[in-house]
C-alpha cells in the first residue's frame, strides 16, 4: 500500500469497500436511513447525482489523509506529492462546485420568473448553517481543550475569533484562544465560501435565465473569472450550469449519458485526468473534468455504483462527511502520534488508523445528518417572510395573462 503513485487506488478503494458496507448496513437496518433511500429513489432527483456526492466527499477524505501524513512527515500543510490524491481532493470539491451550480441552474431554467429569491435563501440556510455550526462549535471546544481552557487572550479577542468561525470564516479563520494553526482541525471550510458567493449572485443571474438572456451573465461572469480569479475553482460553477443547460436542450445527451460505452468513457476520463493533471485548479482543466460530469449529471451510473443504496445513503450524509472527516481525522492521528510517531508508521499501518478514521466519521456523520441536519431540512419558512394574499393574487394574475395568446 502506498500514499503516492498510482498505488495509492489500492487502499482507498479498500476503505471504500468498507464504507460501502457500513453504508449498506444503515440502508439495511436503519428504519430512518431505509424510509429516507426509499423516498428518495421513488422521488423525481437527478439520482445519479445523490450518489456520486458521497463519493467526492470520500475523495477528500483521502486526499486529506495523505497531506496529514506528509504535514507529520515535513511539518508544511500543502498540496500532496501525488497526483492521484491531489485529483480526489480537488477534483472532489471542483464537482462539488458544479454539482452546486448544476441543480440550481437546472431550477432556474425550469421555474423561469418564478424564482422566489426568500424562499431560496431560506433552504440554503436551513440546508448548509446548522451542519456548519455544530461542526465550527466542535472546532472552537477543542481549541479551547488544547489550550486546557485557560483564557489566553483578551474576551473580546476571543468573541471576535468565534465570530469569525461560526461566520463560514468569510472574515478570516484566526488561532482560537492562542492555539496555534487551529486551520488544521479542520481545514475545509474555505470552499464553502465560494458556495455562498454563488447563492449571493444566484437570484441576479436567476433573471436570466430564459432563452438566450442566460449568454449575457455567462459571457460576463467568464470574462471576470479570467480577469480577477485567482484559484480558478468559479470556472466550476460555469461549466456546472453549462451541464445544465445542455442537459435541459438535448435528449440525445441523456440517451448517450445511460449506456454502458458513456461509463467506460467516464471512467478512462477520470483516469486520464488524475494520471496528467497536476491540479484541476487551472483554467485548462475545468473543460477536462467537466465532460464526466456532464455525463454523470445527465443520468450515468458508473454501471449502477452511483444509484446502489449504499451510495445513496453515504450521497445523503455527504455534508456532514464533509464537515467532520478532517476534525476526525486531526483528533485520531494526533492521539496515535502520541503513542507512535506517524513518520516512523509502516504505511499498510497508517492505512489501517485511516481506515478507523473513515469508520468513524461515516457513523459520525448518520448521526448528525439524522439529528442536526435532516431537522432543519422539513422547517418551514417563518410566516413573516412569506408573500402577503395581495402579492400572490397579483403573481397568479399576471402568469394567467401572461398564458392568454396574443
Amino acid at each position: 500500500m502506498q500514499l503516492a503513485g498510482i498505488a495509492l487506488i489500492v487502499p482507498c478503494a479498500l476503505i471504500t469497500v468498507l464504507l460501502l458496507a457500513v453504508a449498506s448496513l444503515l440502508a439495511s437496518r436503519c428504519t430512518f436511513y431505509k424510509k429516507l433511500i426509499d423516498q428518495e429513489i421513488a422521488s423525481e432527483r437527478f439520482h445519479s447525482i445523490d450518489g456520486l456526492r458521497g463519493f467526492l466527499a470520500l475523495g477528500v477524505l483521502f486526499h486529506h489523509s495523505v497531506i496529514t501524513y506528509f504535514y507529520y512527515l515535513k511539518g508544511s500543510w500543502t498540496v500532496p506529492p501525488s497526483r492521484l490524491a491531489t485529483f480526489f481532493g480537488q477534483g472532489g470539491v471542483a464537482m462539488f462546485f458544479m454539482v452546486t451550480a448544476f441543480l440550481f441552474w437546472n431550477r432556474a431554467l425550469i421555474g423561469g420568473a418564478r424564482f422566489d429569491a426568500k424562499r431560496f435563501f431560506w433552504s440554503r440556510l436551513c440546508r448548509m448553517v446548522p451542519m456548519f455550526w455544530f461542526s465550527a462549535a466542535l472546532l472552537i471546544i477543542t481549541a479551547f481543550a488544547l489550550t486546557h481552557f485557560r483564557m489566553n487572550v483578551s474576551f473580546v479577542e476571543i468573541a471576535r475569533q468565534i465570530v469569525s468561525w461560526l461566520t463560514f470564516t468569510i472574515p478570516g479563520n484566526p488561532d482560537v484562544n492562542g492555539f496555534k494553526n487551529t486551520f488544521l482541525i479542520n481545514t475545509v471550510y474555505w470552499s464553502l465560501v465560494y458556495e455562498w458567493k454563488f447563492y449571493l449572485l444566484f437570484p441576479l443571474l436567476a433573471l436570466f435565465a430564459e432563452g438566450w438572456a442566460a449568454l449575457v451573465p455567462a459571457l460576463i461572469s467568464a470574462i471576470l473569472i479570467a480577469l480577477f480569479s485567482q484559484t480558478h475553482v468559479e470556472w466550476y460553477f460555469l461549466y456546472g450550469a453549462l451541464a445544465a443547460t445542455l442537459g435541459m436542450r438535448s435528449a440525445k445527451l441523456k440517451q448517450f449519458a445511460t449506456t454502458r460505452f458513456a461509463s467506460v468513457v467516464v471512467v478512462g476520463l477520470f483516469v486520464c485526468i488524475a494520471m496528467f493533471v497536476p491540479t484541476v485548479y487551472r483554467v485548462a482543466a475545468a473543460p477536462l473534468l467537466f465532460l464526466p460530469f456532464l455525463l454523470i449529471a445527465n443520468g450515468n451510473t458508473l454501471f449502477g455504483l452511483l444509484t446502489c443504496r449504499p451510495a445513496r445513503v453515504l450521497g445523503a450524509i455527504s455534508y456532514s462527511i464533509y464537515l467532520l472527516h478532517n476534525f476526525v481525522l486531526y483528533l485520531i492521528v494526533r492521539l496515535v502520534n502520541h503513542f507512535v510517531a506517524i513518520p516512523t508508521m509502516a504505511v499498510v499501518t497508517y492505512w489501517c488508523v485511516i481506515s478507523v478514521v473513515a469508520i468513524a466519521t461515516v457513523l459520525f456523520a448518520s448521526v448528525t445528518f439524522r439529528f442536526v441536519e435532516h431537522p432543519f431540512l422539513k422547517l418551514k419558512m417563518p410566516t413573516w417572510m412569506l408573500p402577503s394574499q395581495d402579492s400572490l393574487r397579483r403573481g397568479a394574475d399576471m402568469e394567467r395573462k401572461s398564458s392568454v395568446p396574443s
